[in-house]
Parts: C-alpha cells; sequence; structure tokens
C-alpha cells in the first residue's frame, strides 16, 4: 500500500509539472468532418494509389500513382485524360517481385520520380515491382512517347512507401534514396557520384523528407540515426546535408564521390537549462522569403516530433538560410577514438583548401583535403531555430504532425505582411497558425492557430500539402492522401460562425478582415488590400480592435473536439465555437485522476480488510499468527481438551500422534493403536529430532 502510494505521489509531481510545460494554444474556429466543402479528386477507387505530389505549376499538378501519372486542372480537381501517363510493369518483373515474396500490390509500378527536362519532355522514374527503372516522354501530337529506358536504381525507391526525395537542376537528377532491394544501402546520388557505402559517419539509417537548391547547392533535409550519440545509446537527428551543383569528384580513387558533402544538425527545442527536443524532423517548406523584425531573410519552415516511444509531441521550427550557411563554415566534428568524445577539430588540423568548399574543378584537390572531408562529414554546430524556439507546440496523444505548407507574407490592410502555416496530422487534420509577433520582431513567438479542420477521414495521414494562389477567391490548400486529393478554401471569413466585428477580428487570420462598409468579415483583395486601414478593421497581434467597441469575449467554454489546454492565448476565443462541452484545464483533469486512483486504493484496501474478517471465524481474531490458527484446529479436531492440550488420552480406538517424538501410542495389548492386523510384529518406529 504504501509504495502504490509513493508511486501516485511521483505520478501527480510529474503529471502537474508536465502541465505546467505544456503550452498548447486553442484553435480559434474548428471545423468537423464534411462541415466544409471541397474539391475532391479520388483516382481509381479500386487499390491504394500511393499517391505523390511530383510537380505543380500556375494550371495543373502532375501526380505519381499506381501505374499512372495524373495531371490535374488546380482550377477544380479534374483530370486532363488525354495527358495521362499509363506505365505498368512487365510480366517478367512481376514474376521476379513475386518471387521475392512480395504481394500482388507491391508488384506494380509507383511513379515516384518526375522532373521536367523541357517543355516537351519529361523524365520519369518507378519502382516497377522492386526493380526501379526510368524513362524519357516526349509530347508528340498531344500524346506521351516514350524516348528511352533506363534503369532507375539509386534514382527511384524500390518500395512505394520508403521515404525518399529527388530535385532536377541544370540538367541533372539529385536523387536521395536506396541502392538496394532491402534498403540497407542509403545514398545522395547524382551520377556518377554517390555517397560512400556503409560509412555510417556519412549516412546512418537516413529518412529523407525534402530537397531544394539554393545558389551553387543542392540541401538535402532527413533524419538518421545519430552517430555521435552511439556512445550514450541511440537517438535520431534531424539533419541538412549540402553538396555543390558542380561537384566533378575527387582525383584519382575519389573519382565517383562526392568532395562537397558535408551535414549539420537542425535545432528544434524549447529553450532551457535543459533543452527539451523535437529531433525528428518530418517536411519542411520551400524557401520563404519575408520581412520579420526588420530584416529580410529567407527561411525554411519544419515539422518536427519526438520518437513514437516518447511523449506525443510535435512542433514547427522555422531556420534562416544564412544561418545553415554559416554552419557549413564552422568547426568540423570528429571522434578521435573509438571511446573518445566528439569534439570540435581545431583549426590547424584543418587542411588547405578547406575542405567541403565549392571549387572550379574538383578533381584537381589534394587527396589531403579529399580523405579529410571523407572522414569529416559533420559540422560542430548546429542550425538554430530562427525565433529561438518553436513557433507551435503541440502535446498530444491523438496525432502528430506530419507536412507543412505556408502561404508567404499575407499583408494585411495596416501594411503588415505575416507567414499563414499549414499543417497536416496524421489523423487527417489541417492545423492554420501563425506567430502574430513574427513582423515586429525575429527573436520572438505569439503563437496564434487560426483553424484547425478535419479535412479526412481520422486516421487518414495527410501526406503533402500545397498552397495554390490564383486570381480572386479561388486560391486554395491542395491536401494529398494515399487514396485522394483535396482542395478546401484557405480562409473561412464569410462563415455563418463570424457574426460581428469582435470575432472576425479575434479570429486573428491575416486573410480576414471587418468590413465597415458592407458590414461582414470579408477577404476582399487578399493579399493586397486596396481600401487600407480606414475601411477595413484587423488587428493580427492582439486579436481585438477599438474600432469594435466594447472588449472582446475571452473566456473558453467549449469545444466540438478533444484539445490541449492553452496557458498563453493570443486575442480572444471566438463565441462561434462556445456551442459545445466544457474544457478543462491539464492540470485540474490530472489532480481529478489522481485523487481518483488514491481514493480506489483507499476504498479497496478498507473493503478488503472488512470482508476478510467477517469471512473469518470469531476465534481466529484473537491469533497473531495464521500457521498457529491452522495448528489448533488439527489439534482440536484430533481430541484435545483444555487440561492437557498436548498429549490427550485416546478416545475411541483412534490415536493421536505424539508430536515431538512421532510415535503412536500403544493400547492395552501393545500394539499400535492404528493397527489394522493384530497378529503382526511391532515395526520398528524412527525417531525424529527437531
Amino acid at each position: 500500500m504504501r509504495a502504490a502510494l509513493v508511486r501516485v505521489a511521483a505520478l501527480l509531481w510529474v503529471a502537474l509539472h508536465a502541465a505546467a510545460w505544456v503550452n498548447d494554444v486553442s484553435p480559434k474556429m474548428y471545423v468537423q468532418f464534411g462541415e466544409e466543402r471541397v474539391q475532391r479528386f479520388l483516382g481509381n477507387e479500386s487499390h491504394k494509389d500511393h499517391f505523390k505530389l511530383l510537380e505543380k505549376d500556375h494550371n495543373s499538378l502532375l501526380v505519381g500513382a499506381r501505374n499512372i501519372v495524373y495531371n490535374i486542372s488546380l482550377r477544380d480537381l479534374t483530370e486532363f485524360t488525354e495527358q495521362r501517363i499509363e506505365w505498368h510493369s512487365s510480366g517478367a518483373h512481376r514474376e521476379l517481385c513475386y518471387l521475392k515474396g512480395k504481394s500482388e500490390d507491391d508488384c506494380q509500378n509507383y511513379i515516384r520520380v518526375l522532373a521536367k527536362i523541357d517543355d516537351d519532355r519529361v523524365l520519369i522514374c518507378g519502382t516497377n515491382a522492386y526493380k526501379p527503372l526510368c524513362r524519357h516522354y516526349a509530347l508528340k501530337d498531344g500524346d506521351y512517347v516514350v524516348e528511352k529506358e533506363y534503369e532507375g536504381r539509386g534514382l527511384c525507391p524500390f518500395d512505394p512507401d520508403h521515404n525518399s526525395t529527388a530535385i532536377y537542376s541544370e540538367g541533372q537528377l539529385y536523387s536521395a534514396t536506396v541502392a538496394d532491394f532491402s534498403g540497407t544501402d542509403p545514398l545522395i546520388y547524382r551520377g556518377p557520384l554517390r555517397t560512400e557505402r556503409s560509412d555510417l559517419k556519412q549516412l546512418n539509417a537516413p529518412n529523407f523528407v525534402n530537397t531544394m537548391e539554393y545558389n551553387d547547392f543542392i540541401f538535402f533535409f532527413f533524419r538518421e540515426t545519430a552517430v555521435e550519440y552511439i556512445n550514450c545509446g541511440k537517438a535520431i537527428y534531424s539533419r541538412v546535408a549540402r553538396v555543390c551543383k558542380h561537384d566533378k569528384g575527387g582525383p584519382h580513387q575519389f573519382g565517383d564521390r562526392w568532395t562537397s558533402f558535408l551535414k549539420s544538425r537542425l535545432n528544434c527545442s524549447v529553450p532551457g537549462d535543459y533543452p527539451f527536443y523535437f529531433n525528428e524532423i518530418q517536411s519542411t517548406s520551400d524557401i520563404i522569403e519575408g520581412n520579420y523584425g526588420g530584416q529580410v531573410e529567407k527561411l525554411i519552415y519544419g515539422v518536427f516530433t519526438t520518437p513514437v516511444n516518447s511523449i506525443g509531441g510535435s512542433a514547427v521550427c522555422a531556420f534562416s538560410m544564412k544561418s545553415i550557411l554559416e554552419s557549413f563554415d564552422g568547426p568540423f566534428k570528429e571522434q578521435e577514438t573509438m571511446n573518445s568524445n566528439w569534439l570540435a577539430v581545431p583549426s590547424l588540423k584543418v587542411p588547405e583548401p578547406r575542405p567541403g568548399q565549392c571549387v572550379n574543378d574538383s578533381r584537381t584537390l589534394p587527396d589531403v583535403s579529399v580523405n579529410f572531408v571523407k572522414s569529416h562529414t559533420l559540422m560542430d554546430e548546429a542550425v538554430p531555430a530562427f525565433f529561438t524556439r518553436p513557433i507551435l507546440i503541440r502535446i498530444s496523444l491523438q496525432y502528430r504532425f506530419t507536412k507543412i505548407a505556408v502561404d508567404q507574407q499575407v499583408r494585411t490592410p495596416d501594411g503588415k505582411a505575416y507567414d499563414v502555416l499549414f499543417i497536416g496530422t496524421d489523423d487527417g487534420k489541417v492545423i492554420k497558425a501563425l506567430n502574430s509577433a513574427s513582423f515586429d520582431s525575429s527573436d520572438t513567438v505569439d503563437s496564434v492557430v487560426i483553424e484547425e479542420l478535419q479535412v479526412l477521414p481520422p486516421g487518414v495521414p495527410v501526406k503533402n500539402l500545397y498552397v495554390v494562389r490564383m486570381d480572386g477567391d479561388d486560391s486554395k490548400l491542395v491536401v494529398v492522401s494515399d487514396d485522394e486529393i483535396l482542395a478546401i478554401k484557405l480562409h473561412r471569413c464569410g462563415s455563418d460562425k463570424i457574426t460581428n466585428c469582435r470575432e472576425c477580428v479575434s479570429l486573428q487570420d491575416p486573410y480576414c478582415a471587418w468590413d465597415n462598409v458592407e458590414l461582414k468579415c470579408t477577404a476582399v483583395g487578399s493579399p493586397d488590400w486596396s481600401a487600407g486601414k480606414k475601411r477595413f478593421i484587423q488587428n493580427i497581434s492582439l486579436g481585438e480592435h477599438k474600432a469594435c467597441g466594447g472588449r472582446p469575449q475571452t473566456e473558453i467554454v467549449a469545444s466540438p473536439v478533444p484539445t490541449q489546454p492553452t496557458t498563453k492565448s493570443s486575442g480572444s476565443k471566438l463565441p462561434s465555437s462556445q456551442e459545445k462541452l466544457p474544457i478543462y484545464t491539464a492540470e485540474t483533469l490530472t489532480i481529478a485522476i489522481v485523487t481518483s486512483c488514491l481514493g480506489a486504493l483507499v476504498v479497496g484496501f478498507i473493503s478488503g480488510f472488512l470482508f476478510s474478517r467477517r469471512c473469518r471465524g470469531e476465534d481466529y481474531t484473537d491469533m497473531p499468527f495464521p500457521d498457529q490458527r491452522h495448528q489448533l484446529n488439527r489439534l482440536t479436531e484430533a481430541g484435545l481438551n483444555a487440561d492437557s492440550p498436548y498429549l490427550p488420552p485416546c478416545a475411541n480406538n483412534k490415536a493421536a500422534i505424539n508430536l515431538v517424538l512421532n510415535v503412536p501410542p500403544k493400547n492395552a495389548n501393545g500394539k499400535n493403536a492404528n493397527s489394522s492386523a493384530e497378529n503382526k510384529p511391532i515395526q520398528k518406529v524412527k525417531k525424529t529430532y527437531i
């Protein structure tokens, strides 16, 4: 009982401190599944398509699927059927796939890589029944015709579910995938250059999430097992790696190896004496250029999570391209011996020219520089988060973040601009959020969660997001899952839930402002507000405006879906979201649970004690030990009386056992009292000493 109480007290302490740390911001508005009108593309509904968004432009999306590349109109998500590309695996390749132990669904051709070579030619790579192939297609007379076909190993994954990325730049395809059937040979490849085989210092079981180009570099974002942590256990770290576009390989035996491959850790954590890390990157946005605290910066937003066997946590962090480049110019990291710590390499040990830099002809580099970068790919300094901390944190057992898309620098009537974040989850939700302090400060975070939308059925993960900017009010967010593609509006300014000025302003949505002329919440001309702030009332920073009159309602009354508590939230809560059940804080819920546990333990103990006393006889109650009670029962049944409790006389020819010698007593004839044959000789009885 005492141990149980100690454990419950420890649980209470941890839960209360965890609840105090959690700072989940509640959404201003909820949209439940089926409540929002959507455009939908389903593809082939008879099997799983494994949709992958491969290419996008102003008019259409090219989506890879099972044996097909769909060309989908951005206007209404209908397919341009005349521009569909079908590519099925051959019968021989499928038979070989079956022999490898794969199912019929596995042994199809899932298109995973697509790149536009020019206006009329495309490069396509597919899994091809676990034997990757690539093709060049040319558009002739309205139909795509195969120009050539070649092996796709190192360019395309074998498994459609494998996390691989690729980008086409300056006539070259850069891929990050695996080069074998089992998926144990990861590589970053651009023919003929690749990362080292079986070198854990370069790649250690990576999961690639994105690839992009910037200046003279190609950047790869991925998570992997941290080799620098290997002496302390196993941990996953997030990385950004880079290679030079014009890397031609090294001299001599290094002719097929990168001379510019370097990687740094991405640090997304809650700062403090003991930072809390979100170590596993899941997705990144494209490069976003904007004004933050009076400075023009280029940012990349990333989605990070905790490990699957840890506290269920997700976060969004931003990183500036300037900080990423600076990390690659900093000191290298090394482990001198197997049992040494990983430390910064002294500058005197770094050869000249500095390894990992872009040069005109890498084949002229000295061997010492190429050897150094081969064994020192990791940089010592991690890339810090731009706003010094995560922009948004979610602690939830129901879902984790999966994807992110950003509508950059959405302008408001007062001339400010904000990045609007759309975050997908593995439970079919899309969360719309922003940092309301970003325009005024580059080191402050004031998180605002505008909406939480259930766009897919619960349990269906969001695999990709894409913001489509179109003329008028046709802008939309495209949501991709394995089996369907949806398009929803970027805002719900004209919703029936928003009925007055205070509710519109408290939404803190850059798309929405209160129109003093039309007397309604509107999104006129977003992101350009032609009439200015005299006609439109809005305040993203505070969520309230004196022109609306009175102070907005701030208490949170209800929510149609379970949410985490909020300890700090910009602006006020919409009355439109108050038609629901009460929300309790994490502290209240924790105290209620622990109190219930303690009460159950006490009641159970008392009930069990009283029940046991009732079931025992009254003659049990005075005996201090159970063994004495059982011994007393046995002796009483044998004929004990109060005067001679240890050796009573025999009666009715039934003998008691001499407890000291373990010898049965004799009757008048000298026979054993328990003997049934009186004419038998008396048996010798062994004495037992106890």
